[in-house]
């Protein structure tokens, strides 16, 4: 985007803000009108200025000011899981001294962890100014439990040893590669998630068929919703059973991505302590292809009469939405660049398509498009992993952060080279071998101990 197309974009969004003031759509605007509304809702559990922030503003700016909705959606009771104000001093407060959440006449008192490590480190985080507190609660297979989250000014503490050097990152769907000076790293975004998606999709489909046999009238006959019907929908206790541990698998789900992605976090920051990182639009890369073409090979494809015929079949419009949902790659980078920041590192975004990291070469100084399922390339003589490589170029990217840089690319190579070597045979002592190694150890694990199969890839 050129200078030009960004002063006209900053114009064009300064109309926009003067129109929104004069339509009363404006956030103070929002909060005195929902404040004289509120009064007759004054004894009830929502606070005034609660009202003002969480719910008028946020659905207003949500589905019809910055959205594409024509309609105000407000949450479900079931999703409406957060209460808490802008400040300390109204709302829901807590006190540091009693241990006490105050709110609206009740002293709800708050346990802390039992272990020390956990102990010392909320007692080490209060020593901060209190900015506000919010009551939450989470679903569990036996019902809600509730939590107070306390959002301290100042900080964030650090246990981990801060690296000094720079390390280029290739942002993948599943993946996440990374090169520094003395380091290759290529891991798996939250490898066991896909426990808890077998566990999900299970209690869905026992959900739907205890709705189809509690409601029959509300389908047509080849299993459809039967839209003119307008009848309530009936659930069964073990349906708001099922619903239930529905919610909590997913609170789980959760908790293991957002724990797996901090420990890689750590892990990535103990080793550098600068970041370029390739832009991703994850968004973009889980919604459907919209032109339907045919693949370039052709395939041959017998008849019933014995016949054989050639054809061209259609590419996939399915891209990348499964795995985005398991592995939550977008949430990975929020992470990294929230906990760089906090210990005075940099994150910086490289543009994709200026600098194109999976089709350059910096032998030949050219570009050339690679499929998407060929993981290694070769450069020079010597092969390569994809994103790897990727991730070199990355690190060693211009000022600018547009383009690589040739003559770095070319002094630092050789030492890349041999450290993606080492990567490929041991990685903390996690063993990590080619794909036809692959279908070879995981034959031995079906057949034999996991030990066994460990000794094999190490004799290999």
């Amino acid at each position: 985007m050129s200078k030009e197309e960004k002063s006209q974009k900053k114009k064009l969004a300064k109309q926009l803000a003067a129109c929104r003031t004069e339509q009363g759509l404006s956030k103070a605007s929002l909060e005195h009108y929902i404040k004289v509304c509120g009064k007759q809702f004054s004894k009830l559990l929502l606070l005034s200025r609660y009202r003002q922030k969480q719910i008028v503003y946020g659905a207003v700016s949500r589905d019809v000011c910055f959205g594409n909705g024509k309609e105000l959606h407000f949450k479900k009771l079931m999703d409406f899981d957060t209460i808490g104000g802008k400040s300390n001093k109204n709302g829901a407060r807590f006190d540091l001294d009693a241990m006490y959440v105050n709110w609206l006449g009740l002293s709800l008192k708050c346990y802390l962890p039992k272990s020390e490590n956990s102990l010392s480190y909320v007692w080490e985080s209060l020593k901060g100014k209190i900015s506000y507190c919010n009551i939450k609660r989470l679903m569990f297979s036996s019902g809600w439990r509730y939590y107070a989250e306390i959002v301290v000014n100042g900080d964030a503490l650090t246990r981990v040893l801060i690296g000094t050097s720079t390390m280029g990152i290739d942002p993948g769907v599943s993946t996440i590669a990374g090169v520094s000076e003395d380091a290759c790293v290529l891991e798996e975004l939250a490898p066991n998630a896909i426990q808890y998606e077998k566990k999900i999709q299970k209690i869905s489909q026992s959900m739907d068929r205890s709705r189809r046999i509690s409601n029959p009238n509300k389908y047509n006959e080849d299993g459809t919703i039967n839209r003119s019907n307008r009848d309530p929908w009936k659930y069964s206790k073990n349906y708001v059973k099922m619903c239930r541990l529905l919610k909590s698998l997913y609170r789980k789900k959760h908790a293991y991505i957002v724990d797996s992605h901090r420990k890689l976090c750590n892990k990535l920051i103990t080793i550098a302590r600068y970041f370029p990182v390739e832009k991703m639009h994850f968004q973009a890369l889980q919604k459907k292809a919209k032109e339907t073409r045919r693949q370039e090979k052709k395939t041959e494809v017998k008849q019933k009469d014995g016949t054989v015929k050639v054809i061209q079949k259609y590419k996939r419009k399915k891209r990348f939405g499964r795995s985005i949902n398991r592995r939550a790659p977008a949430r990975f980078l929020l992470e990294l660049e929230r906990k760089v920041e906090s210990v005075g590192g940099v994150y910086a975004e490289v543009d994709t398509k200026e600098f194109k990291a999976s089709q350059y070469n910096h032998v030949t100084d050219t570009y050339e498009k690679i499929p998407l399922s060929q993981r290694e390339k070769e450069i020079g003589n010597r092969k390569v992993q994809r994103d790897l490589y990727s991730a070199f170029l990355i690190r060693n990217a211009d000022l600018d952060f547009k383009h690589p840089d040739r003559e770095k690319c070319e002094y630092e190579f050789e030492y890349f080279a041999n450290l993606q070597d080492q990567l490929s045979f041991k990685n903390e002592g996690k063993w990590i071998v080619d794909e036809t190694m692959f279908w070879i150890l995981r034959t031995y694990i079906r057949l034999r101990h996991r030990s066994f199969a460990e000794k094999v890839v190490h004799d290999v």
